[in-house]
Order: C-alpha cells, then structure tokens, then sequence
C-alpha cells in the first residue's frame, strides 16, 4: 500500500487496508486492517520494511549565494579574484586536462595551471 500510494499517511494507509479487505474481500488485508495507525509508523521504522522498501526523496532546491555570478566590486583593493576554466576535450573516451586561470582584479597577478 505504501508504494502504490506514494507512503500517504498511517491513517489513510490504514482505511485502505481496511477498504481492501472490507468492501474487496481481500484475505490479504483482514490481519493489517485491524491494527493501530501508529502501529503502521512502528512497522515504517523496522529494519525488515526498510531492507524490502526503500524511499528517497528528490533534492531539493535551496538558493544559495556561493557561485554568484557577477562582476566583483574590490574598490581599489588587492584580493578580489576571477577564475576562469576552460576544458580542454576528451581523448580516447578518457576525460582530458582542465585549465584554471585565477587573476586578481586590482593588481592583475595571475596564476595558471592544468589539472586532470
């Protein structure tokens, strides 16, 4: 019941266990029917239901400032860098060199290197 309807609630679990048997005559659900909503929880936390259903749940979106992409404000001051990447293509099904260029805004140092 969990999976066909998505691991609704312990008491809309338990009125279909009980409509299955009750109005279906489905032998399957008379013993299941006739328990608690909280016992369904309890059975919810056992380690048999997790080895035999597993459920996940979808990321989910949070904002977040890291990676903003703008333009940096330094006001005159050293420390305000700008990183660039450039990927150099595959070889063979094998991922090929990375080029990373970091360059400070005010001063104008800049680093560069190639990882794999």
């Amino acid at each position: 019941m969990d999976e066909l309807y998505d691991t609704s609630c312990g008491h809309t679990i338990k009125k279909l266990c009980e409509r299955a048997y009750v109005v279906f005559n489905d032998v399957r659900f008379e013993q299941i029917s006739q328990i608690s909503v909280s016992h369904f929880y309890n059975l919810r936390k056992s380690k048999t239901y997790s080895r035999v259903r597993q459920h996940f749940e979808k990321t989910k979106y949070k904002a977040s400032s890291i990676g903003e992409r703008r333009k940096p404000n330094p006001k005159g001051q050293p420390g305000h860098i700008r990183i660039d990447t450039v990927h150099q293509g595959d070889l063979d099904k094998k991922k090929g060199v990375y080029h990373v260029n970091a360059v400070d805004e005010v001063t104008q140092f800049e680093v560069v290197c190639t990882v794999e």
